[in-house]
């Protein structure tokens, strides 16, 4: 009797495991072919655990910014700003490295990227974009601090210091629009000729615009291309918006304006940038009083993801120039 009954134990436990094991396949199959939320939602939260990054909210001015905060409460802040189309996860990677170097990272969804919903009856211009960020520098309670910006977030990086220059005690920016360079790229004839290079609207419109930014696009797994993808398309009407009220900013914005930037500046680019040609380097560089420069070999518009050492490198030695590595933080060590 025993034997029979542990027999039939045996039997339910196995058809049990059985059943459970069809029915994560099939979710996971769901996830990959028809939902892929399912898939890439927990995915980003693993990999927010893992890099020891919190994923938090605030409220600044009355919207809800979502952002991802890493290193140590007193640490000096020190916030990144990502650029068009992307999010607070591109710079994810900069923000626990810093991190991990003593800083109090800060890395936000600005409005109508990523998490973060369009403000409804504002116009999405750098006047708007710089309010919102120092608003949600109050809020988390950095009023200033060591602000790093990418694309059009190095753009918005320098308007700031330009228009609230208390907020910023060292600028770095990386591949940075809003100036007029010596060459004109394929992109740059693009941008001219009236279109917008970085429009998804599609997954082929998708692979494109990696290619535009990286060296070596990242292969991406088709539940992220189809999330990526699905969600550009959800918000592709404020998307196109944005673009239309930040287009004179991002294309020479900057011009004749920089000469009152008093915060250390560092300008960086890859030196094979299809996007943002670094040519433009010497556009900052002749406005701008205190910048020093940084050419990242091997690395394209989005640097830090194709040569990363070379990038934090590069950071950290002007850090170190400015004496950002204040207090016992050792925020440049190598």
């Amino acid at each position: 009797m025993r034997a029979a009954g542990s027999r039939r134990f045996l039997r339910r436990a196995a058809a049990a495991v059985g059943i459970a094991s069809v029915s994560f396949a099939a979710l996971a199959a769901y996830g990959w072919w028809v939902e892929p939320a399912m898939i890439v939602v927990p995915l980003r939260q693993v990999a927010y655990l893992s890099s020891g990054v919190d994923s938090l909210s605030i409220e600044a001015d009355g919207h809800r910014w979502p952002y991802l905060a890493t290193g140590p409460v007193d640490g000096p802040p020190i916030v990144f700003l990502h650029g068009f189309g992307t999010s607070k996860d591109a710079m994810m990677q900069l923000a626990t490295e810093f991190g991990r170097r003593g800083w109090r990272a800060y890395a936000p969804d600005l409005p109508a990227f990523g998490d973060h919903a369009y403000h409804e009856g504002h116009v999405h211009d750098a006047v708007f974009y710089v309010h919102a960020v120092g608003a949600f520098m109050d809020a988390v309670g950095a009023p200033h601090a060591t602000v790093v910006g990418t694309s059009m977030g190095g753009a918005l990086a320098c308007e700031l210091a330009i228009e609230d220059p208390e907020r910023v005690d060292a600028l770095l920016m990386l591949s940075p629009a809003g100036v007029v360079p010596s060459v004109r790229n394929e992109f740059m004839r693009h941008v001219d000729a009236g279109e917008n290079p970085l429009d998804i609207a599609s997954e082929e419109d998708f692979l494109r615009v990696m290619n535009y930014v990286f060296v070596r696009p990242p292969k991406v797994p088709a539940p992220f291309l189809r999330w990526f993808v699905d969600a550009a398309r959800a918000r592709r009407p404020q998307t196109l918006e944005v673009v239309e009220a930040m287009k004179p900013f991002l294309v020479d914005g900057l011009v004749g304006r920089m000469g009152s930037v008093a915060a250390p500046t560092l300008v960086l680019y890859g030196s094979l940038d299809a996007v943002t040609d670094p040519s433009m380097m010497q556009c900052f560089v002749a406005e701008i009083p205190a910048a020093r420069t940084a050419l990242v070999p091997d690395a394209g518009h989005v640097a830090f993801s194709d040569n990363f050492p070379g990038t934090v490198r590069a950071m950290c030695e002007f850090l170190e120039w400015t004496g950002q590595a204040r207090d016992g933080h050792p925020a440049a060590a190598r």
